[in-house]
């Protein structure tokens, strides 16, 4: 919202919570008399709610020219089948922030090279306990597994390690490496609650360690830094929406194959 209002990327920001709706430019409550003038003036939407919750409001929500669902987009694939039929020619677009770095093309051209070994992509925050043992791993997810379905278009066979299993209070807090199986080089995901905050993607090469920071849009080459960039994700994703342009990469069955691909994970992780 910060970003929003700095930039100006629209004339208004309308809030909605549970019970009321507000004006984000100066936090005032808006009158539902108000509201009905407001709405024929509003272009875009975009849905932060909890996941549970998504179906229902892209249901209820559908009038609007712009459709932006946060990740993670749905919890069953009869839904997306469902939403698929309502949006299938609309501007509709799920926020997998990752895919938008500006450090995406740079990437891939490493990747090109087929010069590694190994790729990590790590996604770790503050330590935090969760009411249920897949929560983590759902919050986290869809952003590795959109990076690996943009940059080799499959998920290849994976199995899973959990490190760490703590309780408090019957919540958790967990450490968990899920290792896909490619032909030539092996993938980690790593998801952990640590006092360190990471969001990169780390290519091992013979001679160096390349990794790809996607909060400071900087690369470093053996913890040197020898690239940054002056523009963020969000510089891109807000470009597009503007222009009213969609991801080349998303459609909806990009969408299924994360959806399945999740759901995996999070069955098994419950097993163990």
């Amino acid at each position: 919202l910060n970003y929003l209002s700095k930039k100006k990327i629209f004339d208004t920001i309308i809030i909605k919570t549970r019970k009321k709706y507000f004006d984000f430019s100066n936090g005032s409550t808006i009158s539902n008399n108000q509201l009905k003038k407001i709405k024929e003036k509003i272009t875009s939407i975009h849905i932060c709610a909890p996941l549970k919750h998504h179906f229902s409001i892209l249901k209820n929500y559908n009038s609007f020219k712009k459709t932006i669902v946060e990740k993670p987009f749905l919890e069953k694939i009869n839904q997306l089948n469902s939403i698929k039929k309502i949006y299938k020619n609309r501007y509709f677009i799920v926020n997998y922030i990752d895919t938008f770095n500006p450090l995406i093309s740079k990437i891939k051209k490493s990747i090109q090279k087929k010069d590694y070994n190994r790729i990590t992509l790590n996604y770790s925050k503050r330590e935090k306990f969760y009411k249920n043992k897949d929560e983590f791993a759902l919050e986290w997810l869809d952003h590795p597994l959109s990076l690996i379905l943009l940059f080799f278009k499959k998920f290849p066979k994976f199995n899973i390690e959990i490190n760490q299993l703590r309780k408090r209070n019957k919540k958790f807090n967990r450490k968990i490496i899920i290792n896909y199986f490619f032909k030539n080089f092996e993938l980690k995901i790593k998801l952990n609650c640590s006092k360190n905050t990471q969001r990169n993607l780390q290519i091992n090469k013979n001679k160096y360690v390349e990794t790809f920071h996607f909060v400071k849009n900087s690369i470093d080459k053996n913890n040197k830094k020898v690239y940054q960039s002056k523009k963020g994700s969000f510089d891109n994703f807000y470009n597009l929406l503007k222009k009213g342009k969609k991801n080349s990469i998303q459609n909806f069955e990009f969408h299924k194959k994360i959806i399945l691909e999740r759901n995996k994970i999070l069955k098994k992780i419950n097993k163990i």
